[in-house]
């Protein structure tokens, strides 16, 4: 036996993770315009679903189905780079998600034949939700307890919203002029970007701890072996918690935003142009909520946070959507899609926190992907209650997801303000 490398491994194991806040900081950041692409990548569809369903011959409940078909690829790359990413690490993971999202939503634009555009969309899904599935728990894994909402939510997610609001400049400034695939193939320029620079970051320190002490028990056999996600003891509550909560994020966010122009455009008679610039402006909120509903969070708790956060949605959703005053709905329709910055950034951060590194990952993609596939068929049956009954119905009924936000954080535990290590199972 290697003694004296037993004995630094062991140092290594007892040490407390610190984490220099630069790298904490590149990290957030890398995560974050990870994320502000995949924002790119899937909200081009929605923006541009006019241009598209003209395009290709297309009606509002086929272009849904292409929605559906997305989300789909959505739930399984969210569970399966979950997994990958416990075993291949958080930063070769992420840079292998951002590439093959980067590639398919490019090859989406030089196709007009539609089962092979459903086909790309699905692995942009794949490559979209892996990147979220690793980006979450890696950027808590890096940031201190104080402020770890607001560099895994709050940076993350508001970098999203800038990525949406990119996407929104595209299909203003590149659809009219060079049509909506140039929209579509100008994505691989920045996964390239994206790519490179995360290649600079570091590792998660936890996660290297965490192989060491995988690397233990298989040989030398010096720590109990490790259980399974679902035999831990108070998993299932907690996974429980996760899919309720993402059950409404996932399909509160589908339901509104890829017919977010499309509900403008058919309730209020305003062009497409118009649509997409206004809904560039509820962004730009989003943006900034992002930042208040996660530094909440880290100040007053997750639970209480999120659970303001819900109410606030379920009044602004009943506005917004029965409204039919043009001014009240920009007002409130704005507070819709910000607070879905808000709600996703905790909802992020706390997942991220249930859970031992040795299976954050994983888990945080069975937890998040369990609300993942509800939602696949949240366009398909927006669009078709829009096709059927209006643009107001489909969106008040969404307004009713956000009861089960409200559910989940009652059961859930508190997390805030402490060391990953002191909450996680």
């Amino acid at each position: 036996m290697d003694v004296s490398r037993n004995d630094t491994r062991l140092q290594l194991l007892a040490k407390k993770p610190s984490i220099p806040i630069k790298d904490a900081f590149m990290v957030a950041v890398a995560a974050g315009l990870g994320y502000a692409f995949d924002a790119y990548a899937v909200n081009i569809f929605g923006l541009t679903l006019p241009y598209i369903g003209a395009s290709l011959h297309l009606n509002l409940s086929e272009l849904g189905l292409l929605g559906s078909i997305f989300l789909l690829g959505y739930t399984i790359g969210t569970i399966g780079f979950g997994w990958l990413c416990d075993r291949m690490g958080r930063k070769d993971t992420l840079g292998i998600t951002i590439l093959l999202y980067g590639i398919t939503t490019a090859l989406s634009g030089v196709t007009a034949y539609v089962p092979l555009f459903g086909l790309l969309r699905f692995l942009t899904g794949v490559g979209g939700a892996g990147e979220l599935a690793v980006g979450a728990p890696y950027t808590a894994e890096m940031w201190p307890p104080r402020y770890r909402a607001l560099g895994t939510g709050g940076i993350i997610f508001s970098l999203y919203s800038l990525g949406y609001i990119v996407a929104a400049g595209a299909a203003l400034i590149i659809v009219p002029r060079f049509g909506w695939q140039w929209a579509f193939i100008s994505a691989v320029v920045p996964s390239i970007l994206v790519f490179i620079f995360i290649r600079r970051i570091k590792e998660s320190e936890r996660y290297i701890i965490a192989k060491e002490e995988a690397f233990i028990e298989e040989e030398k056999k010096f720590l109990p072996r490790q259980p399974s996600l679902f035999s831990l003891p108070g998993a299932p509550r907690r996974i429980i918690v996760g899919w309720l909560l993402y059950i409404a994020n996932a399909c509160g966010y589908w339901s509104v935003t890829v017919f977010l122009t499309t509900f403008m455009i058919r309730k209020f008679h305003i062009t497409p142009e118009h649509a997409i610039l206004y809904a560039l402006e509820f962004y730009i909120i989003q943006f900034v909520l992002s930042y208040v509903g996660t530094g909440l969070s880290d100040l007053i708790g997750r639970r209480p946070a999120g659970i303001l956060g819900a109410l606030i949605m379920i009044g602004a959703t009943i506005v917004a959507s029965t409204t039919s005053s043009f001014t009240l709905f920009l007002i409130f329709g704005a507070l819709m899609v910000g607070m879905l910055g808000w709600l996703w950034g905790i909802g992020d951060t706390y997942l991220s926190e249930f859970f031992r590194t040795s299976m954050r990952g994983t888990a945080f993609g069975v937890m998040v992907g369990g609300g993942r596939l509800v939602s696949i068929a949240a366009p398909f049956l927006t669009g078709y209650g829009i096709s059927h009954y209006g643009p107001t119905v489909p969106f008040l009924l969404t307004s009713l997801l956000w009861v089960l936000t409200i559910v989940g954080y009652l059961l859930g535990p508190e997390t805030a303000g402490r060391e990953l290590e002191d909450v996680q199972l």
